[in-house]
């Protein structure tokens, strides 16, 4: 009897733990990439804020005008194609004028990460 319910004990974990791993899986191929936690997206608007993304770009009707509107570009892009955008524009869109982004590795993912919330 002891035996038995380690083992029902054992199953139950084991399907739990499956089930959030297939949970993040279907998440990652739905979306691209898990969904950032609050406080990196929170982060990536500080670095779209002080790196004054917003004389080039609007969002929701607020911004400049020379570069595209960032308003649903969450619902466009994945995270790799903008963090792979974000480093390298020219490379990523042949013509593309935006420059660079100068951040690290972190600033860039947590910026991406805010831009895949703009849905």
């Amino acid at each position: 009897m002891m035996r038995e319910r380690q083992e029902t004990g054992k199953a139950k974990k084991i399907f739990t733990g499956c089930f959030w791993i297939g949970l993040v899986l279907s998440s990652w191929m739905i979306y691209g990439s898990v969904p950032a936690a609050g406080a990196e997206v929170e982060k990536g608007k500080k670095v779209y804020e002080e790196k004054r993304c917003a004389m080039c770009h609007a969002m929701n009707g607020q911004g400049g005008k020379f570069g595209p509107d960032l308003s649903h570009v969450g619902a466009k892009r994945d995270r790799d194609w903008l963090i792979k955008f974000l480093k390298d524009p020219g490379g990523t869109v042949p013509g593309a004028k935006m420059l660079p982004v100068k951040a690290s590795e972190d600033e860039i993912t947590a910026l991406a990460d805010y831009m895949l919330s703009l849905k």
